[in-house]
């Protein structure tokens, strides 16, 4: 009887334990969306932390 009942409970712990590895895999992010967030930071973050650089420069430039 005991051997049964822990035979169901290990069983139980590896599909829960299959189930959380298959969501953790599923948030990774896919190679094509790294490339697009990259692009995208070089485009859009970039030129906006760029000029708030050179706009913070120009306080400092009046000498």
């Amino acid at each position: 009887m005991s051997d049964d009942i822990n035979r169901h409970i290990l069983e139980e712990l590896r599909k829960m334990n299959e189930k959380l590895d298959r969501l953790q895999e599923s948030k990774r992010l896919s190679t094509p969306m790294k490339l697009v967030a990259i692009f995208l930071g070089f485009l859009i973050i970039g030129p906006l932390f760029a000029g708030a650089i050179s706009f913070l420069l120009t306080f400092f430039d009046k000498a």
